[in-house]
């Protein structure tokens, strides 16, 4: 008995002509015979017609999957907490499957998730951390630009002591 498929033994021309047929909606009848055409190759329409199957059942697979990592995006999980849901899907479909599993590879698992969980939290914390010393910064050219506006000043009803009350009022020194 063959583990593997007769079209696994056609040329690389001939499963392009196929892959591009099954993309392009294609009969079997017709994809067949353009492999007859392009390569020579004879596959049978049957044969064509299953490897059409699965290659639809894996797109709708692959759709699917697609379609589940943007919800998980849209819903503002992040990749660990994706991982957890998709775990989790994959327990209720298969509840058994933990009996089978090495508890301790199952555990250093849990531990890996949690690891990169604490690293996507400490990458949030140093952007907070940025964003904070941004606007320090941002307030302290402000407060520049408004200390210099007061001695640039050719305001002659200033008097020195009032231009330097000004500045400490600007950077909220007492005086």
């Amino acid at each position: 008995m063959r583990s593997g498929k007769i079209t696994d033994s056609l040329s690389e021309a001939a499963q392009k002509v196929m892959l591009q047929g099954f993309a392009d909606q294609r009969t079997a009848v017709w994809i067949s015979q353009a492999i007859l055409d392009a390569t020579g190759e004879r596959v049978k329409e049957r044969t064509v017609s299953r490897r059409a199957k699965e290659w639809r059942d894996a797109q709708e697979q692959f759709d699917r999957a697609k379609r589940q990592y943007a919800a998980m995006k849209a819903a503002g999980l992040d990749g660990v907490e994706m991982l957890q849901a998709l775990a989790f899907d994959r327990l209720v479909e298969n509840p058994g499957a933990l009996t089978g599993a090495d508890p301790i590879q199952f555990h250093s698992l849990g531990l890996e998730a949690e690891k990169v969980a604490m690293k996507r939290r400490e990458l949030d914390l140093r952007g907070r951390q940025i964003a904070i010393g941004e606007k320090k910064l941002a307030l302290l050219e402000a407060r520049e630009a408004r200390a210099v506006a007061v001695l640039g000043s050719d305001k002659p009803e200033l008097t020195a002591e009032e231009r330097l009350r000004e500045i400490r009022e600007i950077y909220g020194l007492r005086n």
